[in-house]
């Protein structure tokens, strides 16, 4: 739990969804965090690597849409990234059931955009000065366009209003949406389990490196 939420971003969608079972695990669960220590011998000397070139903060947010199949639930995952490594992260199981792909991405942009707003107020705070211009990835069009479009849409009416909270902040110009293919979006390794191809694409694009 330590290692996921401190240095190595690539486990946190494992450790959150094993993290369920604390109370109720079985042989399964218990094989999984096993393939997860594993995983960790193997890439001991894997460490976030940050350059002197800051580019701004970028984040990526996406969502598995209902992927847990005992009730439901979708994954939310975001990831910020600042010279090229990632500062913050998160991977969650959402609080409702999602009726769409859309809401479920669009719930996660939300997240996302709290913690932007969060983030930016810090780093600006510790001397950052090239902060103007926070951009926020996702791979769902349809959420982007519900996140930018105010016009009230039928199926997006059961949205809890907390949800809504990133409309208001693009609004306020706290940060810009931008439509990135799901091919090149390295947020995907906080919501689901991914083949090795993608798996090695996002964690170079999290900024995590073998450091002999």
């Amino acid at each position: 739990m330590y290692l996921s939420v401190g240095t190595r971003p690539d486990i946190t969608h494992a450790v959150s969804y094993l993290s369920q079972f604390n109370s109720c695990h079985d042989n399964t669960h218990w094989t999984a965090a096993k393939h997860v220590l594993r995983y960790l011998k193997g890439t001991s000397n894997m460490k976030l690597v940050y350059s002197r070139d800051e580019k701004g903060l970028k984040g990526f947010a996406d969502a598995d849409w209902g992927s847990d199949i005992t009730d439901r639930k979708s994954y939310s995952g975001y990831v910020f990234s600042l010279s090229n490594g990632a500062i913050s992260w998160c991977s969650k199981k959402q609080k409702s059931v999602a009726l769409s792909s859309t809401e479920a991405e669009y719930m996660s942009l939300s997240d996302a955009a709290k913690e932007a707003i969060y983030l930016s107020g810090l780093l600006t705070e510790l001397g950052f000065t090239d902060l103007s211009r926070t951009i926020i990835y996702n791979d769902n069009q349809s959420a982007g366009k519900l996140a930018t479009n105010p016009v009230f849409h039928a199926r997006s009416k059961h949205i809890d209003i907390r949800a809504h909270f990133v409309r208001e902040a693009l609004k306020d110009g706290k940060f810009t949406l931008e439509y990135l293919p799901t091919e090149d979006m390295i947020a995907d390794i906080l919501t689901k389990a991914l083949p090795k191809p993608k798996v090695d694409f996002c964690v170079k694009g999290l900024g995590l490196s073998r450091q002999e």
